[in-house]
């Protein structure tokens, strides 16, 4: 009966350790793709300013732009809060 509870611990404590470094992946993941959004908006909002690309009228492209920023930085910030974790 007491090997049984020290092997359930050993294990309980092996899985909380690779999910904290799974966390961690997760975070990383998380803040790429928020400077991913952030940049790709950039690039849009650069686009429309030289005239060489449309997605509709200035209110539709700068709400587009807008909101992918936005949720690139919070993927970012979600992403540093899991990773402090």
């Amino acid at each position: 009966y007491l090997r049984i509870n020290i092997t359930n611990y050993m294990s309980v404590s092996r899985n909380k350790r690779s999910g904290n470094s799974m966390n961690k992946a997760r975070a990383m993941m998380g803040m790429t793709m928020g400077c991913i959004y952030i940049i790709v908006a950039a690039v849009l909002i650069y686009l429309h300013l030289e005239d060489r690309i449309r997605l509709g009228d200035d209110v539709l492209t700068y709400t587009i732009t807008t909101l992918m920023a936005a949720y690139g930085i919070f993927r970012i910030y979600r992403g540093w809060k899991m990773y402090q974790e």
